[in-house]
């Protein structure tokens, strides 16, 4: 199996210098998995009427996680970190989301799958959290924290 890659990077004008940079597994997987979440920009967050606002399009996955909380990766075991508050699912024959759903509600056609039952926890008014939005698996649109409001 090595030599067929090898002898593709060859065909391809290529060598293992070409990638000597590269972290192991490097990728958009990795480069996520180590993405480091910055300030959300004015209007991107939980307002103070419980709107989860995020910008980059429609969304399949909506996370709040705790400050300090890993990336969420690729199913079935990397997609719910340690942190994870909440955390809402369009199904694969459901239509993604637009901004604005209101926090701890399921809309209709939605899965919660954090917490598996009951309503998310309240965001502590003054305490930083994250938002992660993807418009699909390994397709990040939204990724910063925010304070909730008091």
């Amino acid at each position: 199996m090595a030599r067929f890659f090898q002898n593709e990077l060859t065909n391809r004008g290529l060598s293992r210098s070409d990638f000597a940079s590269v972290p192991p597994f490097g990728g958009p997987i990795y480069e996520q998995s180590v993405y480091t979440p910055r300030a959300c920009a004015a209007g991107v967050g939980v307002t103070e009427d419980n709107r989860v606002e995020w910008s980059g399009g429609t969304a399949r996955y909506v996370y709040v996680l705790e400050e300090g909380s890993a990336n969420p990766g690729v199913p079935p075991n990397f997609d719910t970190p340690r942190g994870t508050v909440w955390r809402l699912d369009v199904p694969s024959t459901g239509m993604p989301i637009r901004t604005g759903i209101t926090y701890g509600v399921t809309p209709s056609g939605l899965t919660q799958r954090v917490p598996t039952s009951g309503s998310p926890p309240a965001l502590v008014s003054g305490r930083r959290y994250y938002l992660y939005v993807l418009a699909d698996v390994g397709i990040p649109i939204t990724r910063c924290t925010f304070t909730a409001p008091r």
